[in-house]
């Protein structure tokens, strides 16, 4: 799998994920607003239609007399009958049994004096309480049900005791059919988002990466010796700019260096070539020199014999001093080679400065997104202020309906039940808005915790920024340091060479001074000794010359390995 598919599965892949919990937190929010909204609706029928039924007749049902049974079955299935949505419609007594049922309850075959679903806590809650309740949406008898409950008061009267309940059954199944319609709408376009960002990322990736996908064939080639890639041309001044752009500059550069490797390595094995053809030349007649000097040495021997030690003296002083000479100037090609590295080095540290001021703008401009958001979530927090003020409100006007209801006592009584409903409504939307003020709130306080988080990363960047510019400096006097070490020794191998030169010319003088001793004796030596150097010199030469000849002929074999035509 490619880079570029890499990235586009994983944001993908995000985005599902995303997708996937909006929707189900969505379809719980909503199924939950629905459930309530429609126990909000079955506890208000089941309130107003309490107004249907005479106290007196539920106590007689409860003492047994079903004299007023049939009546009050007609009523109930008037109820159901205006109100289609709802599923069934019963009276109920507080210990779970039928009192009355409609005609749609008895044809799933419950009766008067049947038990029906009636848990212990909203039992405890109307007995508590004395208000109506619904229930949350349970399985009983094969149905799914949600059931609202409404008290009916002696005499209708809500100071007196419940003596039974006005039950309204819905059909539960339905809630989920209307989550669906509500979210549904939603969910396609949604969906028509996602394709759209899913289509969208796999374009814009695509097209950022395919650059990199070609520079990258390109280093293949140029991994295998192949300089005769042409650059790619980008004018984006980003990072994938600026890397094609530098890796055509280094082409170029070498491909150039090739060249001119190749050219001098032809003439150092074509120089290479001569020197072994003369060095093998001047080996064979200094072999020659050295047969005759011997001869003419060894008369002069005896007379030779006390100038030899200091001769030899000197000339393992003036080998000291050639030794000295090569080393100092290994020493000078290690000072230059640190010059460069430490120049190579103040580079690296300029492209790292570069690096770090880039950094220090991207984490600039994600704190003032950071900075946005914070400011986002306080504009919803004034919005929940708004909604609080006129939850606030709403409790105020059902505080007033509650007040009118009970100016008109008895007629009144079925819409002070609804008031009080209301009442309570917008008090659990009072606590739900306080409580998502207190998340917002908290959200805020975690954006702005974040805020100064980035400041301080921030902080942190551009202290690194000046830690690499201070690196910088330093590498700067070291290679300035290097360049005067490189300088200095370069000064001090002259002198050594210089003494090396003085150190010859005082040998010859002992020659010299040999000469007045014995003439014959002091020429036979010199010459003798001349021509074993001579000797030794060309076969040094000779194998000097073999070697770099070898070097000359692996170096061109490296460099035909690079196509730059």
């Amino acid at each position: 799998m490619g880079f570029a598919q890499k990235i586009t599965s994983v944001l993908i892949g995000l985005l599902v994920i995303v997708g996937l919990l909006l929707g189900f937190f969505g379809y719980r929010m909503t199924y939950a607003q629905v459930e309530q909204s429609v126990g909000i609706e079955t506890v208000g029928c089941a309130n107003i239609t309490t107004g249907l039924v005479d106290p007196k007749d539920i106590e007689a049902l409860a003492q047994g007399d079903r004299s007023g049974l049939t009546e009050l079955e007609k009523r109930l299935n008037w109820t159901v009958a205006h109100k289609p949505l709802f599923k069934e419609a019963f009276l109920m007594s507080l210990d779970g049994k039928i009192l009355a049922a409609d005609e749609n309850l008895q044809k799933r075959g419950y009766r008067a004096g049947d038990s029906f679903y009636f848990s212990p806590q909203d039992r405890d809650m109307i007995m508590t309480m004395k208000h109506s309740v619904y229930t949350k949406v349970y399985d009983y008898d094969g149905a799914k049900l949600l059931s609202g409950y409404g008290p009916i008061y002696r005499s209708h009267d809500p100071n007196q005791e419940i003596i039974g309940l006005m039950v309204i059954n819905f059909d539960a199944s339905i809630i989920g059919e209307r989550t669906w319609d509500i979210i549904a709408l939603p969910f396609a376009v949604g969906g028509v988002v996602f394709l759209a960002a899913v289509a969208f990322i796999y374009f814009f990736i695509h097209r950022m990466i395919r650059p990199l996908e070609t520079l990258s064939g390109q280093v293949d080639r140029v991994a295998q010796g192949d300089l005769t890639v042409k650059p790619l041309l980008l004018s984006s001044r980003d990072e994938v700019g600026k890397l094609t752009r530098g890796f055509g500059e280094m082409i170029v550069s070498l491909r150039r260096l090739i060249s001119e490797v190749n050219d001098m390595s032809m003439q150092v094995a074509s120089s290479s070539q001569e020197l072994s053809a003369s060095a093998e030349q001047t080996g064979r007649a200094g072999e020659q020199t050295v047969d005759i000097t011997q001869k003419l040495a060894e008369g002069a021997e005896t007379q030779l014999r006390n100038l030899e030690a200091n001769s030899e003296a000197l000339r393992e002083m003036s080998g000291t001093i050639a030794r000295i000479a090569s080393r100092a100037e290994n020493v000078a090609q290690a000072a230059r080679q640190s010059s460069e590295a430490s120049r190579q080095g103040r580079e690296s540290i300029r492209l790292g400065s570069g690096q770090m001021e880039t950094m220090e703008l991207k984490i600039v401009q994600l704190s003032s997104l950071i900075q946005g958001l914070g400011d986002n979530s306080k504009e919803v927090q004034s919005i929940l202020d708004i909604m609080t003020e006129i939850t606030a409100e709403t409790n105020l006007l059902a505080l007033n309906a509650s007040i009118e209801a009970a100016r008109a006592g008895e007629h009144g009584s079925g819409f002070a039940v609804v008031a009080a409903s209301v009442r309570k409504l917008a008090e659990r939307s009072a606590d739900s808005a306080r409580q998502i003020a207190a998340l917002i709130e908290h959200i805020v306080n975690q954006i702005e915790a974040t805020g100064r988080a980035m400041d301080e990363t921030v902080l942190e960047v551009r202290r690194g920024a000046e830690l690499v510019r201070s690196a910088g400096h330093s590498f700067a006097d070291v290679g300035n340091s290097a360049e005067f070490t490189a300088q200095a020794i370069t000064d001090v191998s002259g002198n050594v060479q210089a003494l090396s030169d003085s150190s010859q010319r005082l040998v010859h003088s002992l020659e010299d001074i040999v000469k007045f001793a014995n003439q014959t004796a002091e020429n036979a030596q010199n010459m003798s000794a001349a021509s074993e150097e001579q000797l030794a010199a060309m076969q040094e030469i000779d194998a000097l010359a073999s070697f770099l000849s070898s070097l000359s002929e692996k170096l061109q074999g490296l460099i035909d390995r690079f196509k730059v035509v």
